[in-house]
Order: structure tokens, then sequence, then C-alpha cells
């Protein structure tokens, strides 16, 4: 009987560049079928539904880890948009609020909530989903604000001794115990205008903290 030829993984070939839309429709089809199914979910039910080979898959990512690592990253970049995209000359004040509003926004959302969720059910199951999750999603949010909070302090706008610290305690005062009553279905989705206030109030608490004193 003829064997069928081993699929390669790894990265795209030398000198094929990559299909930018065949990437997101494998991260779109990929981000649903997990929220859908959870991590158990094949990646040949993957490339079924995305409408690519198993093949295609391996080209662009390494494994499953990979390709959930690579929806993490997406969404974590959404989420700390503000930090890359607004203009340099805006204040800490503009950066931050508009990093509060929409981190809150997404991570308080019923589809962000019920993601994390499959996530904690999931856990056990597969124990690199955790780390997985957390490195390319909380702690790369953190490592981005934090290195904001460095360069600010740097140009004499802040005073931060400690920018791990100070972004972990930022992101703190946004959510407080609303992701917790969240999880637990205490709690429905918080309305724009309270996002706005408690986003104006972290962001005004941590300035006082933090601005360079006159």
């Amino acid at each position: 009987m003829t064997r069928a030829a081993p699929i390669r993984r790894g990265t795209p070939k030398r000198g094929r560049p990559v299909d930018a839309a065949k990437r997101a429709a494998i991260l779109e089809t990929a981000r649903e079928l997990f929220f859908e199914h959870g991590y158990g979910i094949g990646l040949e039910t993957i490339a079924v539904k995305a409408g690519v080979s198993r093949q295609t898959i391996y080209n662009l990512f390494d494994s499953k880890d990979d390709l959930f690592a690579a929806i993490v990253q997406d969404t974590s970049g959404q989420i700390t948009a503000a930090l890359a995209e607004l203009s340099p000359e805006a204040t800490p004040r503009e950066v931050l609020t508009a990093l509060g509003i929409g981190f809150l926004t997404k991570i308080l959302s019923d589809r962000a909530v019920q993601f994390q969720r499959l996530l904690i059910g999931s856990s056990a199951s597969f124990p690199t989903l955790g780390p997985t999750f957390y490195a390319n999603g909380p702690g790369r949010g953190l490592a981005r604000l934090a290195a904001f909070l460095d360069r600010e302090t740097e140009t004499g706008r802040l005073a931060v001794d400690d920018p791990v610290l100070a972004a972990e305690q930022f992101f703190g005062m946004l959510m407080g115990h609303r992701s917790m009553r969240r999880t637990l279905r205490i709690d429905g989705e918080m309305p724009e205008a309270e996002i706005r206030r408690r986003v104006d109030s972290a962001v005004s608490a941590f300035l006082r903290a933090y601005s360079k004193p006159a």
C-alpha cells in the first residue's frame, strides 16, 4: 500500500509569498471553531472549513498551538492598537484613555467572556493552552503598555520606576472585580457610559500616581 507523503510543517517556503487572504481565512475559521467546539477541534476540520488544504495550514503555522497563538496575538493587537496607532504627540491621558476603552469594550464583551470560560474548561486537557494564551494575549499587552510607559518616562512626561508593575496596576484598576463577576455570570455587558466612567477614573488615578512632579 502506498503511503501518503508526510506533511511538512513550518514557515512558508523560501521565495513563496504568504497568501494574506488564505492566512486571514484560516485565522477567522479557527477562531470560530475553537469558540464553538473547543480546542480539541482538529486541523483537518479547520482546513476544510477554511477552504484550504492541511498542508497550507502547516505552511503558515508550525502547529495548532502556533495557530492559536496567532489568533490571540491578532486580538491582543486590536486591544492595544492605541499604543501604536495614536500620534506620537498624543498625551499620556489620550493614549491611556483610548487603550482603556478599547480594552474594556473587548475584554468584557459576551464573546470574550465566553472564550475565557472555554479556556478555563479546556486548560486541564490541554496544558499548553493557558501559557500560550497568556504569553500571546495578556502578557503581550502588558509588555506593550510597559514599553509605552518606559518611553514616556524617558521623554519626561511620566515618572515610572517600574513600568511592568505600573502596567499591571493600570489594567487592574480598569478591571476591578468586573471580569470575575462576568465570568461567574453575575453581571451582563458593561454599558458604554460605565466603561467611559471607569476608564476616566482609572486614568486620572494612574496619572496622579505617575505624572512627573512639577
